[in-house]
């Protein structure tokens, strides 16, 4: 048969057992009271309050900004310290060492780890206020540790930035020397460069003065294919000429119109006046215009071989230019080429060293800024508190009589278990007997 709870039953052994339960309970609370009241030394907690800006470094356009800039940037800018960064660093072992030795506290009873206990710090949500609270059973002792603890904070937090940003200066300034030096050098190879015979500049005024001559062969050779057309055309002209001209000239004449033969035939005087008349005389002469025409084809033929071999040398002349114009286009093509490299090795060199230049300058202004009093302000010092936060009586107290009526309800209980237990064990009765 299964034992049923009987709330009667728990009423009465409550009952029963009411007073070890009010024993307990006073003694409970007699116990807390003493404690707290007499025997615990009250806790002082001193609160100093600090307004703090938060420094992140803006937000790099990746893609707008290589990361080689994204590297310098963050390398002369201040260095990113939140509203967490600087909770978590009032509680650096490196200032409450510094406190203790400041303040000639006792390095057997204050110890870093001690200190770390008793101080609590907290951001005030929504809000850029830290709060440096301080607990020690001395106010005075309270107060001065959140004020003194406040102002190593603010300089720890201007020392260290000031340690990194001059660090990181120092590396800036040995990059900018570097690429000073690869400035100079990149700036001797290009005058070397320039100052080579044959270099870049006299290359395309030898070029230019060969395009030149080139064009005027052209030009030449142009004039000098028209004058042959011209003379080509004339001398058929004058050929279709020639064929149609006689080379020689057959007239018939009275001997009377002869002079000669006029004066020859009056001395002989054979013949009379009449009969002479009737006399005719043939003769054949050479044609001038014939004469003139072959001269002036003679004369056409020997300019228009003078001019093929005017066209001749000048297409021989052109030919070797276009050679030694190619090969100067060539010398022309290489040169042009390790002149850009070194041009370009001169510009990437002085954006180099421009850059390094700008951010040094920007490291060194950083750099001595006091980030930690422009960023750190006490707007609330720490006083001296008049109550203390522990130990808390009532609440002691009221703890106390709470464990102590539960203590006791559960020892009424397993004694009332006890004792039923042990008088239905047959082995007990049998002994009792």
């Amino acid at each position: 048969m299964e034992e049923e709870i009987d709330l009667r039953e728990l009423i009465e052994v409550i009952l029963r057992g009411k007073v070890i339960i009010a024993v307990i309970t006073i003694l409970a609370v007699l116990a807390a009271g003493i404690f707290s009241f007499f025997v615990m030394s009250p806790t002082y907690e001193a609160t100093a309050t600090l307004m703090v800006s938060p420094l992140s470094p803006n937000k790099l356009n990746v893609e707008e900004d290589s990361a080689y800039q994204a590297l310098l940037d963050s390398l002369s800018r201040y260095p990113q310290l939140t509203m967490e960064t600087y909770r978590a660093e009032v509680k650096n072992p490196v200032i409450l060492k510094e406190l203790i030795s400041d303040m000639k506290l006792d390095s057997e009873k204050y110890t870093i780890s001690s200190l770390t206990n008793a101080i609590t710090v907290e951001a005030v949500q929504d809000t850029n206020l830290v709060r440096i609270k301080v607990k020690n059973t001395d106010p005075a002792l309270a107060a001065e540790i959140s004020n003194k603890l406040s102002q190593k904070f603010v300089a720890f937090i201007s020392k260290t930035t000031k340690e990194q940003l001059g660090k990181s200066a120092e590396f800036i300034k040995q990059q900018l020397d570097q690429e000073k030096i690869n400035l100079d050098t990149a700036t001797t190879d290009i005058k070397e460069f320039l100052a080579k015979p044959r270099g870049v500049n006299e290359l395309r005024q030898e070029i230019d003065s060969k395009i030149t001559q080139m064009t005027n062969f052209k030009t030449q050779l142009v004039d000098l294919e028209v004058e042959g057309e011209t003379i080509t055309a004339a001398i058929g002209k004058t050929k279709e000429e020639l064929a149609n001209q006689p080379k020689t000239l057959v007239t018939e004449k009275s001997i009377m119109d002869d002079q000669l033969m006029e004066k020859i035939a009056d001395e002989t005087g054979n013949l009379s006046l009449d009969n002479i008349s009737n006399l005719q005389l043939h003769s054949e002469e050479v044609n001038p215009i014939y004469l003139e025409l072959s001269q002036t084809l003679a004369n056409d033929t020997i300019k228009l071989s003078s001019i093929s071999a005017q066209r001749n040398a000048i297409k021989e002349r052109i030919t070797e230019h276009q050679k030694q114009l190619e090969a100067l286009q060539a010398d022309l093509a290489e040169k042009e080429v390790t002149y850009e490299q070194f041009q370009r090795q001169v510009e990437l060199s002085k954006e180099n060293y421009n850059t390094f230049l700008e951010k040094y300058q920007e490291s060194k202004v950083t750099q001595s800024a006091k980030i930690g009093e422009a960023n750190i302000m006490v707007v609330s010092p720490a006083m001296i508190p008049e109550q203390p936060v522990s130990p808390n009586k009532k609440l002691n107290v009221a703890i106390a009589a709470v464990l102590g009526l539960m203590l006791s309800v559960f020892l009424v209980f397993f004694k009332n278990f006890w004792q039923n237990s042990a008088s239905t064990d047959p082995n007990t009765k049998a002994t009792n007997v």
